[in-house]
């Protein structure tokens, strides 16, 4: 398992001058719906596909309903789901009304373990798979990664990732 990048050049909006620079961007390459989930999920425990989507269906209509309440909701040690607003200020107490919520959003916040998690990821570059270049620049080694555009010492295999 391995999260895709691809080199992308952006320019920074506050600095129109300045030339435009690379950056690594995550790549997602499909969208796993909750039947593929759930397909998954019956591998790994004793639930049929049908109990598991099912399960997955239902976990979703209680979230809702919590979070609908004023209620966070958290995961095991994976994550906790909780409700924020973008809202605009008022110059006075009494001015204030729900209008001023221009937008309810939902927070996703990984534990601490599965922030750690991520942070041992390996990435690998997506225009040197599509070249059929080694792609691998390893997980997070804090070693310098390969250049997307090929550069680099040319030669060599990528650097295990640390464990």
């Amino acid at each position: 398992m391995s999260i895709l990048i691809k080199p992308v050049q952006r320019k920074n909006p506050q600095k129109q001058d300045e030339a435009p620079k690379w950056y690594p961007v995550q790549s997602t390459v499909k969208l796993v719906d909750e039947n593929e989930v759930a397909e998954l999920l019956s591998d790994e425990t004793t639930l049929n596909p049908m109990e598991a989507a099912m399960a997955i269906r239902q976990l979703g209509k209680i979230i809702r309903r919590l979070l609908l309440d004023s209620k966070s909701v958290r995961l095991g040690n994976w994550a906790t789901l909780s409700v924020t607003l973008s809202s605009e200020g008022s110059d006075t107490k009494d001015a204030l009304t729900v209008r001023n919520i221009k937008s309810i959003n939902t927070n996703f916040q990984p534990s601490a373990d599965l922030h750690a998690d991520l942070q041992k990821a390996d990435f690998v570059w997506l225009d040197k798979i599509m070249k059929g270049q080694d792609s691998s620049d390893g997980g997070n080694t804090g070693s310098e990664p390969e250049e997307p555009d090929g550069g680099g010492d040319g030669g060599g295999e990528a650097p295990d990732p640390v464990t």
